[in-house]
């Protein structure tokens, strides 16, 4: 039994499924992507343009779904951007009633974890108001902040993790693929987080190591990922292995599948390659099951 914490909801669908909407072929993508400014090009430029109604939404939820469960996937947390409904020009209810549709039609495959997703670019005044409606809805059970880690510091943040975490939620942010350890323990001590996405640079310094092992948070790494946007040169590279012999916790993920192309079979194929043993990866994916009954 496979999990996958650490997902954006619209990119975790096979890129055939922008094809399909589009009605054309879309640019190759590259192995290796020159930087994280040229990542968000070919995204901005190819994919988002192409998503243009609440169907277009719907069918690209539809195959990240069906695309988990091929993948044997039982249980994913799925982020979604506070500003999809805006994208589309439909009212967050009209959005929550698509993502709850279609949650409802896999529930007997696959249980999902619906998270509100907040880019570090959208102003956090704005950001909070967004906050506040959506989990309010109550269908959502966690919350990621990512995009460009050089945007904003941890504390523009706070008044919405204080309102997710007054209100039950998972709380998770990217933090430390590019970013420095300290900016890690930072960002976990201010807004008190349960789970980091990446986090990988934690490596830099053993004191972050120690404080994360010995704090029990998570970190949710996409091996792929981090490879292709140059977050680490090679698997063989990867600091993984040394996170998780220093004790901390890590559970393996996809990340954009519709843009990296690597499914959670592929990436278990990557653990080893980067000197997992059996029993490691055992107790990698066991990490990942630990948390499916956590924020219910």
């Amino acid at each position: 039994m496979k999990t996958d914490l650490h997902l954006h909801g619209l990119l975790s669908a096979p890129l055939s499924i922008y094809e399909e909407i589009a009605g054309w072929s879309l640019p190759k993508l590259p192995a290796k992507f020159e930087s994280f400014e040229s990542f968000n090009d070919y995204l901005f430029q190819n994919l988002i343009l192409i998503i243009q109604s609440p169907e277009h939404v719907r069918k690209i939820i539809r195959g990240a779904f069906q695309r988990l469960i091929d993948d044997d996937v039982v249980y994913a947390e799925e982020s979604f951007d506070v500003m999809i409904p805006d994208l589309i020009q439909v009212s967050s209810e009209a959005f929550f009633e698509i993502l709850t549709d279609e949650k409802k039609r896999v529930s007997s495959q696959i249980e999902i974890g619906l998270e509100v997703g907040m880019s570090r670019k959208t102003p956090p005044a704005l950001l909070f108001q967004k906050v506040r409606e959506w989990v309010s809805s109550k269908i959502f059970s966690s919350v990621d902040l990512y995009d460009d880690e050089r945007v904003g510091l941890a504390e523009d943040f706070v008044e919405s993790y204080r309102f997710c975490e007054s209100s039950g939620l998972k709380l998770k942010a990217h933090v430390g693929e590019f970013g420095s350890a300290h900016s890690v323990k930072e960002y976990v001590e201010t807004l008190h987080l349960n789970a980091v996405q990446h986090g990988i640079r934690s490596v830099d310094d053993p004191s972050v190591m120690d404080y994360l092992a010995k704090k029990g948070t998570i970190l949710n790494i996409c091996p792929t990922s981090n490879v292709a946007l140059g977050a680490c040169p090679s698997y063989q590279t990867h600091p993984a292995k040394k996170l998780f012999d220093a004790g901390v916790k890590i559970t393996i993920n996809t990340d954009d599948y519709a843009l990296f192309g690597a499914s959670l079979e592929d990436e278990l194929k990557h653990l080893s390659e980067m000197g997992f043993s059996e029993n490691d990866i055992a107790q990698i994916l066991q990490n990942g099951l630990n948390q499916r009954s956590l924020f219910p």
